[in-house]
């Protein structure tokens, strides 16, 4: 495979790109520098300084780092695709393939691998030892339950937490939030204010007009061990799997054959459509269908199974209600009955049910698609022809971003 080297990746952005690139890594480029300076200067900081800017990551990233180097230069590792895209992906500092709509490749070149290596299990074990990694799991679980939180609420929360696990040393915290990309990252700011959202937020506008809707003003209260269950498992989260409704739906995939790696991706994905239960959401229940011994399930059994996701769905925090369940604020509840196929009818055939329909090709920038301090995360090279939430031109009933939008991510 052909590599490009880190100095022509870099080249490839657009000035500002390179600064906010930079303020991310843990090193302020100077606007009044031509782009060129501004290329050297950060090739150079990230030869020299790997320990200090891999301490500038996420935790999901470093850990990618590791497991790509424990692999080797060159070597893929196969992965699926995940909501969101890791910050090395974007930029480029790990290479990744995504031609291939059942495996998203992802692999680290023999230069980067040589500037890592040495020091990425040394990082690890520093952010875990420092607390680091613990601040940005309760950081990520708060905008899990919420969705979506204005910035000083979002401090305050994180504070809050701080001030009773580890006793207020405020200045400590304020080091670890301006050291972690997680603020400068999933930022949206409009004339009402500014914010902090959850990386698994797909559209924030739709969250604002459906609380707006609702009437949805209050935020439900979680404690903090709530939120750093919530903030586990990047990029793979999922709410509530110590509740009664969690427990028996973990009980039921394994029954349906998920286990593994596949039983995290089904849990999160359903989580992730619990979201969206406002109308009628087929993808709600595609971890179902797709599950390993759905075919051998009898009709009373899966209608039994459906009730157990319908239940989950109806307990985990919404992002629409605030944080509140559509169980406790009794509206957005699923009403699995009217999804329900029955199991006796004969399958329509993949030619009578949906039409023919070619990916349409993304359109590929260089860098990123937008600076990173733009509206809302806008963290990718291709930009699909559809909008997120409209359904899948290929006719499957899903919407886009969780159908063939998703390898577009």
């Amino acid at each position: 495979m052909k590599e490009r080297t880190l100095h022509t990746i870099l080249d490839g952005f657009q000035k500002m790109e390179l600064e906010d690139l930079g303020s991310i890594l843990g090193n302020e480029l100077s606007p009044r520098l031509r782009k060129s300076q501004l290329v050297d200067q950060l090739h150079t900081y990230l030869h020299a300084e790997p320990r200090r800017w891999m301490s500038h990551l996420m935790e999901r990233d470093v850990r990618l780092l590791r497991e790509l180097v424990h692999a080797g230069p060159e070597k893929v590792q196969y992965q699926d695709f995940a909501d969101y895209p890791s910050l090395l992906e974007v930029t480029g500092l790990v290479q990744y393939d995504d031609s291939d709509e059942n495996f998203h490749k992802v692999w680290i070149s023999r230069e980067m691998y040589d500037i890592v290596a040495p020091d990425v299990e040394k990082v690890l074990r520093s952010c875990e030892k420092s607390g680091q990694f613990e601040v940005e799991r309760v950081g990520l679980g708060y905008l899990n339950l919420y969705g979506i939180l204005p910035t000083e609420r979002f401090i305050d929360l994180v504070m809050d937490w701080y001030e009773e696990a580890h006793g207020g040393d405020f200045k400590e915290l304020s080091k670890m939030l301006h050291q972690s990309p997680l603020v400068k990252m999933y930022r949206y700011t409009d004339e009402w204010g500014d914010y902090v959202c959850s990386p698994c937020v797909e559209n924030v506008e739709e969250i604002f007009t459906q609380r707006k809707a609702l009437g949805q003003k209050s935020f439900k209260p979680f404690t903090a061990a709530e939120a750093r269950e919530a903030g586990a498992g990047a990029p793979y989260f999922t709410i509530g799997l110590k509740t009664p409704e969690g427990m028996r739906l973990e009980q039921m995939y394994r029954r349906v054959g998920y286990e593994g790696y596949e039983l995290v991706k089904a849990q999160h994905d359903t989580w992730m459509e619990a979201q969206y239960t406002l109308e009628q959401n087929d993808a709600l229940f595609q971890p179902l269908m797709e599950s390993p011994l759905s075919p051998d399930l009898d009709e009373d059994s899966w209608l039994a199974c459906c009730k157990i996701v319908s239940d989950y769905a109806d307990s985990v925090p919404k992002w629409f209600l605030c944080g509140y369940s559509a169980a406790e604020a009794d509206t957005c509840k699923a009403d699995w009955p009217a999804w329900h196929t029955p199991r006796s009818q004969e399958p329509v055939s993949a030619e009578e049910e949906y039409p023919h329909w070619t990916m349409p090709e993304p359109t590929i920038t260089e860098g990123y698609a937008g600076d990173l301090n733009s509206d809302f995360l806008p963290l990718g090279f291709a930009i699909p022809h559809v909008a997120a939430d409209d359904p899948c031109p290929c006719g499957s009933g899903l919407r886009y971003c969780r159908c063939h939008g998703k390898y577009l991510s």
